[in-house]
């Protein structure tokens, strides 16, 4: 309400001001209802409409996707979007300008566990805004209305991976960094990544013959245990699997390895899977699903997830049979990768992977870098889901499976 900031005692003075009064109450009245209408309702003098995703919204996303990140992929939309079993609606919110589709905030549904619990988390992605209606604030207003359309309902918090091109924003609208997510990278043909410039080209065509004598070198180091046996498999073995993953469950948040997980993550058809199975006496003591792709001519091969998340007794010799079979099977990829620290990186290291945190590539990789947001009230302790302090790394167990992308 509007008052008399003058503070006059004067009768007749108040008398003057009390239809001034009046009419700035009116007015601020007026400027509370416009404010609290809510944001998917265009006003007479807002060209943009933003609101929830409908399914009549599906051929205006994937032109728009054509036109801003890439080439349209209906079955990719499908697997991520439509059929991801942990919402039933497509969490995403629009901007509509004469009724098509501008822009978007898109999120990639995943159930993380923490401990004994469970939790649906929203990873957003695909964030797209159509060229001719940029710096038009639709970046600030899909992302606060995506906030205020899952705060306390349907989803617990947010995380997400943004490039350098959006981390700023992420931040903005109270995002925190969690960490630097470690890549290790294995280049065995470093001539494929690089292009357009012939000074660094010559130079890498001319490491090429170092990188795989090195290589060859690690690899005889390597000495994988005997006894164990490697099984690689086109699809996922599911319950093997799950067996492996239960074996030792990090209390850590991560996403929830259960026959749901495996029987959608790694459908997406921008990447071919296949699953390895390590076993000792017949029994699975570790397991990992490699991605691979082939973009721009180079093919690269990423080990987007692996089991058991924890330490057993068994795991290393397991991870260190599969590591052996893998590098073995992709010697035709430029480029191999891992993310996180589910492997140990001695033991990484003890194949020829190195960190994107020291050199070189430090010098020419951007960090992959994670951050969060709580939707839910953890009693009270607002950066607290689950027990977990969400902005703290120590918290986190997180591969390329955590990762929309991959």
């Amino acid at each position: 309400m509007a008052t008399d900031s003058s503070n006059r005692t004067e009768s007749n003075a108040e008398a003057a001001n009390s239809n001034r009064a009046t009419e700035k109450q009116s007015e601020t009245e007026t400027e509370r209802e416009r404010d609290s209408q809510p944001s998917d309702v265009e006003t007479e003098d807002d060209p943009y409409t933003i609101r929830p995703y409908e399914p009549d919204d599906r051929e205006d996303f994937l032109e728009l996707y054509d036109r801003v990140l890439g080439d349209r992929d209906d079955e990719w939309f499908r697997w991520k979007y439509e059929d991801n079993p942990y919402v039933d609606h497509v969490p995403m919110i629009v901007a509509t300008h004469e009724g098509r589709v501008v822009g978007t905030k898109p999120s990639f549904a995943l159930e993380l566990r923490a401990g004994n619990r469970t939790l649906r988390a929203l990873q957003p992605a695909d964030v797209m805004v159509h060229e001719d209606h940029r710096r038009r604030g639709l970046y600030s207003r899909t992302t606060e209305r995506l906030k205020e359309r899952y705060r306390d309902r349907e989803a617990d918090l947010f995380f997400n991976f943004p490039n350098e091109a959006t981390l700023s924003g992420s931040l903005k609208h109270g995002w925190r960094i969690v960490e630097e997510v470690p890549t290790y990278y294995r280049v065995q043909r470093p001539d494929a990544l690089v292009d357009g410039d012939e000074r660094l080209e010559a130079l890498a065509t001319a490491a090429g013959p170092v990188a795989a004598a090195y290589f060859r070198a690690r690899d005889r180091l390597a000495d994988p245990p005997t006894d164990v046996v490697v099984r690689r498999f086109a699809d996922v073995p599911v319950e093997q699997f799950v067996d492996c993953y239960e074996q030792a469950v990090p209390g850590t948040l991560h996403a929830h390895r259960d026959e749901t997980f495996y029987e959608w993550r790694f459908e997406n058809p921008k990447w071919t899977y296949d699953a390895y199975v390590a076993s000792r006496d017949g029994d699975p003591i570790a397991g990992v699903i490699t991605g691979t792709r082939t973009q721009d001519g180079t093919k690269e091969t990423c080990l987007t997830d692996l089991v058991p998340l924890a330490r057993t007794r068994e795991r290393r010799d397991g991870l260190e049979a599969i590591l052996a079979r893998v590098l073995s099977d992709r010697r035709d990829s430029a480029l191999l990768a891992a993310s996180g620290r589910a492997v140990d990186p001695a033991l990484l290291g003890q194949f020829g992977f190195r960190s994107d945190q020291s050199l070189p590539f430090s010098n020419v990789t951007q960090p992959t870098t994670q951050v969060t947001y709580p939707l839910a009230d953890d009693g009270g302790h607002e950066w607290t889901v689950a027990g977990r302090a969400i902005a703290d790394p120590s918290n986190w167990t997180v591969t390329f499976a955590e990762q929309d992308t991959w």
